[in-house]
C-alpha cells in the first residue's frame, strides 16, 4: 500500500501554495498562488450563498446524512454530529472519531477539502515554498525547495456564531528539494486563517502559528484559530444569517529569504445564524454556524424495529404515489426522495414553524384524507383501520412531513396517509425533531432529503 506521501506527491504541484517563482530547468513549475492580499470579498444574499452551496456540494458529492436508527427514545442521538451539535465551547483539539473518519476520505485529499458533516470539515493537502535570492545585479537565482504535507480540520458550531480552524503538519512530512547548499531548517514559516470578506461582516480571531521548519516536522500540536461573523447591525430578519468565506494563509519569509510571496487556499463557506427556535432539552441554542456546501439528508430503515412501517410508507410514496392514498384525478407527484445527485433544490423538502400557519393547514389537509371527509370520500380516503389497528392505536402517518412547506396543504406537491404503529410513528417524528437540530435546518432557508434504506 503507498504511503500517504506518494498518494500526495501527485496533488503537490496542481493544490500548491506556492512561494517562488523561479525554478531550475529540470523541474516542473508549480501553479502561481492567488494573491494573499486580495481585495475582500462583497458579502453574498443569504439566498446567492445558499444556492452556491448546493450547486457546489452537488457537483462535490458532498451528502450529510443523519441515520434515524440511531436516535434514542427520548431523542438524543447516538451519531457524533449529535455529540457536536451540543458542545457549548470549542475543544482544544480536532474531535473524535469524526475527525479520522474525515481525514480518510480520499476527497479530504483535494484542494476543496471535505465536508463530512453540517458541523465537520477537513482537508489534507500538499505545500510547496520556493526559495529565491536575487542578486546584486538583479537576477532571481533558485536557491531550493521546501515541501509540507498539512492537515486542517475546521469545526462549527450550534451555540456560537463562530467556527475553530484546527492546523498542523503531518509529522515528519517536511522535505528540502533541490538544495546545492544548506538545508533551510531553520527558516520560519507561518500560517492562519483570514476571512475573505471584510470586517466586522467576518473576523479571524489569534495570530499566526510561527515556527521553524524543524519544529514543524517534530511537532504533532494542532495550531487553532476561531472565524466569527456576528450579526449584521440593523437586520430585523428572525434568523440573521450572514454566509461569509475563510482560508488559510501562509508566509515563509524570513531576513535572508523576503521576497517570498504570501500563499492562499481556495475561499470555504460557512454560515452564521440567530434563530430562535432551536432548543433541547430545556436549553436554547440560538446561535449557530454551519458549513452549508453539503447536502443534509435523513434516513430510515426499512428493517428498523423503531420505525419500518414509516420508512415503508415513505418509500412507497416516493416509489409509487399513484398507489397512496389520498387517491387524487391526476397523476402524483410526491417531492423529498433523496438521489446520489440530487438536482439543487428540486424535489426537496423545506421546514416550517411546528406551531404556524403552514403545518396547521397541513394537519387540516391530512385529517381531511385520514377521515374521508372534507375533499375526499369513503372512495378517495383512506379507508378505516381494520379491528386490530383500532385496538392498538395505530395512527395516520402523513408524508411529505407536517412540518414541510411540501407538506398536505401544498398547492404544488401530492401527499400520502398511512396507518402506522404509534409508537413508530412517534420514533420517525423524534428522529425527524432531532435531525432539524443537529444539522441546524433553518426555517424554509434549508432544502433537505429522505432516503429510506434497507
Amino acid at each position: 500500500m503507498s504511503s500517504l506521501r506518494s498518494r500526495l506527491a501527485a496533488l503537490m504541484i496542481p493544490l500548491v501554495l506556492c512561494a517562488g517563482a523561479v525554478t531550475p530547468a529540470h523541474a516542473q513549475p508549480p501553479s502561481p498562488s492567488p494573491d494573499a492580499t486580495a481585495a475582500k470579498k462583497e458579502p453574498l444574499a443569504p439566498e446567492e450563498a445558499r444556492l452556491r452551496a448546493l450547486r457546489r456540494a452537488a457537483e462535490r458529492g458532498n451528502h450529510s446524512y443523519y441515520d434515524a436508527d440511531k436516535v434514542s427514545a427520548d431523542g438524543r442521538s447516538r451519531q457524533s454530529v449529535s455529540k457536536l451539535a451540543t458542545i457549548t465551547a470549542f475543544p482544544a483539539t480536532p474531535p473524535q472519531p469524526d475527525t479520522g473518519n474525515c481525514l480518510a476520505k480520499e476527497e479530504a485529499k483535494t484542494a476543496e477539502g471535505w465536508t463530512y458533516n453540517r458541523l465537520l470539515w477537513c482537508q489534507t493537502v500538499g505545500y510547496r515554498a520556493n526559495y529565491t535570492k536575487r542578486t546584486s545585479t538583479g537576477t532571481v537565482i533558485y536557491m531550493g525547495s521546501v515541501e509540507v504535507t498539512w492537515e486542517m480540520v475546521a469545526m462549527g458550531s450550534n451555540t456560537q456564531r463562530a467556527i475553530r480552524v484546527f492546523w498542523r503538519p503531518v509529522a515528519g512530512s517536511v522535505r528540502y528539494v533541490g538544495w546545492t547548499v544548506g538545508v533551510p531548517s531553520a527558516q520560519p514559516f507561518a500560517v492562519h486563517p483570514a476571512c475573505a470578506e471584510a470586517a466586522p461582516y467576518c473576523n479571524n480571531l489569534g495570530t499566526p502559528a510561527r515556527r521553524t521548519w524543524a519544529a514543524w516536522n517534530t511537532t504533532t500540536d494542532w495550531a487553532s484559530w476561531d472565524v466569527t461573523s456576528p450579526a449584521r447591525s440593523g437586520d430585523s430578519t428572525r434568523e440573521k444569517i450572514t454566509s461569509p468565506h475563510w482560508h488559510l494563509v501562509t508566509d515563509a519569509t524570513s531576513l535572508e529569504y523576503p521576497e517570498i510571496p504570501a500563499g492562499r487556499t481556495n475561499d470555504w463557506p460557512f454560515r452564521c445564524d440567530s434563530a430562535d427556535y432551536f432548543s433541547r432539552f430545556g436549553q436554547a441554542f440560538d446561535q449557530a454556524c454551519v458549513f452549508t456546501d453539503v447536502i443534509p439528508h435523513l434516513q430510515y430503515s426499512l428493517s428498523s424495529p423503531k420505525h419500518a412501517a414509516v420508512a415503508r410508507h415513505i418509500q412507497e410514496a416516493q416509489l409509487s404515489p399513484d398507489t397512496s392514498y389520498p387517491i387524487e384525478s391526476h397523476r402524483k407527484v410526491i417531492p423529498g426522495r433523496w438521489e446520489p445527485d440530487p438536482d439543487p433544490e428540486y424535489g426537496s423538502l423545506h421546514r416550517v414553524e411546528g406551531s404556524g400557519t403552514i403545518a396547521a393547514a397541513n394537519t387540516t389537509w391530512k385529517d381531511y384524507a385520514c377521515n374521508r371527509n372534507g375533499p375526499y370520500n369513503a372512495t378517495t380516503g383512506l379507508p378505516p383501520k381494520t379491528p386490530q389497528q383500532e385496538a392498538e392505536g395505530w395512527q395516520c402517518d402523513e408524508y411529505p412531513f407536517r412540518s414541510t412547506a411540501e407538506g398536505a396543504s401544498s398547492g404544488t406537491w401530492d401527499f400520502s396517509v398511512r396507518w402506522v404503529p404509534s409508537s413508530q410513528n412517534g420514533s420517525a417524528g423524534g428522529s425527524l425533531i432531532a435531525f432539524f437540530f443537529d444539522d441546524r435546518i433553518l426555517h424554509v432557508n434549508d432544502p433537505f432529503w429522505v432516503k429510506i434504506n434497507p
